[in-house]
């Protein structure tokens, strides 16, 4: 059982929503859970949303992102000199 206290512009939408779908307030509030849970799930993963991107950029330098101050420093002395 969860009981919860909604803000009073919010809780007179819930009450207009529920007579307009002729339900009661609890079945709107668990169909609203059920709508926002399932839709939640389905939310694509940080990985899932880069993994096309990953390795598109390949420099063949394995540890380039343990060492790319090393790189750097390479990179703009070659260029400096």
């Amino acid at each position: 059982m969860i009981s919860l206290r909604l803000p009073e512009e919010l809780e007179k939408k819930l009450s207009e929503v529920a007579k307009i779908e002729n339900k009661s307030k609890s079945e709107v509030i668990k169909e609203s859970l059920v709508y926002y849970i399932d839709n939640f799930a389905k939310q694509p993963s940080a990985y899932e949303l880069g993994e096309k991107y990953f390795g598109l950029y390949k420099s063949g330098i394995s540890d380039k992102s343990i060492n790319h101050q090393k790189y750097i420093k390479d990179a703009l002395n070659k260029k400096h000199k």
